[in-house]
């Protein structure tokens, strides 16, 4: 069972010479808000691409929920969601398409999954463009439908990488979309 705690110890990645994350530490409870911050190329979103099993660590150990990234990496993607900075959507695919095979991918029926994308559209104010095709949303669009695919299996622990770009400052500040008056 899942602690929902996050522990990173001594974390390191290197791609050849290249240090991208150097001896990274830190805890985070069940139930807090963690963020880190730091310039371009601090590492940040490699720390993350670790965490949730995207890419292996050179040395150092993490846990989420009690499992460890590099050993028990199917436990950490069944109780971690991830929305990452760089969006990989398929511009052809439509909303509910893309989170209907995500709900399936994590074992819901088709039926579980189109239910499960329809209240997840709602939340993130994105149901009446399921007809769009993705590669035709603004940014902001894509950032919203990228969280709910995050949210699609109802994670334990969720990662936020850069969780306001390609948002509007309002939508930043309030969760609603900007309009032009």
């Amino acid at each position: 069972m899942s602690t929902r705690e996050i522990v990173v110890e001594n974390l390191f990645k290197k791609y050849g010479d290249f240090i991208a994350v150097n001896g990274v530490s830190f805890q985070v409870k069940s139930g807090e808000i963690y963020g880190f911050l730091g310039p371009n190329g601090a590492g940040k979103s490699t720390t993350v691409a670790m965490l949730t099993t995207l890419a292996q660590p050179t040395s150092g150990t993490a846990t989420i929920g009690g499992y460890n990234i590099a050993t028990e990496q199917d436990y950490v993607r069944q109780i971690a969601g991830v929305a990452l900075q760089e969006i990989g959507l398929d511009p052809l695919m439509r909303s509910m398409e893309l989170l209907t095979i995500q709900g399936q991918t994590f074992g819901l029926t088709r039926k579980e999954a189109r239910a499960r994308g329809e209240e997840l559209l709602r939340l993130v104010k994105l149901e009446k463009f399921t007809d769009r095709p993705v590669g035709k949303y603004s940014g902001g669009m894509r950032r919203r439908l990228d969280l709910a695919l995050a949210l699609v299996h109802e994670p334990e622990v969720l990662f936020l990488d850069e969780p306001t770009t390609g948002l509007s400052g309002r939508s930043r500040r309030t969760g609603r979309p900007h309009r032009h008056h």
